[in-house]
């Protein structure tokens, strides 16, 4: 018999048993692929005197039971910067407000 397939044979022999006992070395899965990244929202840079501006404006409005057009300008506060501070005011007032038009409507429906 040849040499090299003496050599061939034993290794084939050796990988076998090797698998036979669990010594070979087991190959991980691939990993998976990675995640599309989310898309980033950009938001815009807030203008704090337009915002300001909306702000007070809802505020005339509300305080002159004028509720539909307070919602508006309480809005576009909001739009302006939700996270600012004016922001999560805006949030605040427009939730009292909607609840006003709601129980408007519904005091206008009983009748």
């Amino acid at each position: 018999m040849k040499a090299w397939t003496y050599c061939v044979r034993l290794t084939a022999v050796c990988i076998f048993i090797a698998a036979l006992t669990g010594c070979a070395k087991k190959v991980p899965p691939p990993p998976p692929p990675p995640k599309k990244p989310a898309a980033v929202r950009v938001q815009k840079p807030v203008d704090p005197k337009a915002q300001q501006q909306y702000y007070d404006l809802g505020i005339k409005y509300y305080t002159e039971e004028n509720y539909k057009q307070a919602k508006k300008l309480f809005k576009q506060a909001i739009q302006s910067g939700p996270t600012t501070t004016l922001g999560i005011k805006a949030r605040e007032n427009l939730k009292k407000t909607e609840q006003i038009l709601r129980t408007l409507k519904e005091m206008e429906s009983d009748e």
